[in-house]
């Protein structure tokens, strides 16, 4: 029964992995072709299916988890929309998201010194600071959101950054992975939208959809490896 159990989790993991893949696929070539209603239920879809995907596979089931991705959801729903309200909400959702993220991320690691990650976060303030200040392309009332997104990207940044030299354990590889591809997200949206926002977004997006699945996905790995990493090293203490 036990095993009849594990190949039914194997199957519905691979089979929720294979939809979320193939979907991103479909909303790269939508978005070529500009298939307005497929761009429009990426996001949302993407955020439902990891959400089904540690459902699915994980034995913890964090709250954490889930209110990240809720978040997520939430926000990849505002931003579909063009109203101003919905917008502010949406910036407003992102930014909740990445401080649960961020404290779900030192949670699951167990972060006990916090200087580490005060010094690995300085190089990324200094870069998005940098790229803050000579640009002249920043939207009325942009400033201060774009500055508070810097802040909150440049500690994810230093916690992955430390973690990576801090905390060498078999979820490492997919903590690294997240950070590179989260950043290099963050960091593409913000070219586009500050310096380069006169070029198409079809320049972008594709690049963007790919991030924002394989960061997530790597995001989901890390927990499920670290979660079973701390139930092993809570079965050995006993």
């Amino acid at each position: 029964m036990q095993l009849l159990t594990k190949k039914f989790n194997f199957l519905q993991e691979n089979t929720i992995v294979v939809l979320l893949f193939s979907f991103t696929i479909i909303a790269v070539w939508a978005e070529i072709c500009s298939f307005k209603a497929i761009q429009f239920t990426f996001r949302p879809l993407v955020a439902l299916l990891i959400f089904c995907l540690y459902w699915s596979t994980s034995k913890e089931r964090s709250s954490l988890f889930f209110i990240t991705t809720f978040f997520l959801l939430l926000t990849s729903i505002f931003i579909i929309s063009e109203s101003k309200l919905f917008l502010i909400l949406g910036v407003a959702g992102i930014m909740i998201h990445r401080t649960v993220l961020i404290f779900y991320i030192i949670k699951l690691n167990k972060v006990r010194d916090f200087i580490p990650i005060l010094i690995a976060l300085f190089p990324f303030i200094f870069i998005f600071s940098y790229l803050l200040s000579i640009s002249d392309g920043i939207p009325h009332g942009s400033y201060y959101p774009l500055l508070l997104q810097n802040i909150l990207v440049s500690i994810l940044g230093g916690v992955v950054l430390s973690n990576y030299f801090m905390n060498e354990t078999t979820s490492t590889p997919w903590l690294s992975i997240f950070g590179v591809l989260s950043i290099g997200l963050y960091f593409t949206v913000f070219i586009e939208k500050v310096f380069l926002n006169n070029l198409p977004s079809t320049y972008f997006k594709p690049l963007g959809m790919v991030l924002y699945v394989t960061s997530y996905y790597a995001f989901y790995k890390f927990v499920i490896d670290t979660e079973s990493f701390n139930r092993e090293s809570t079965a050995d203490e006993e």
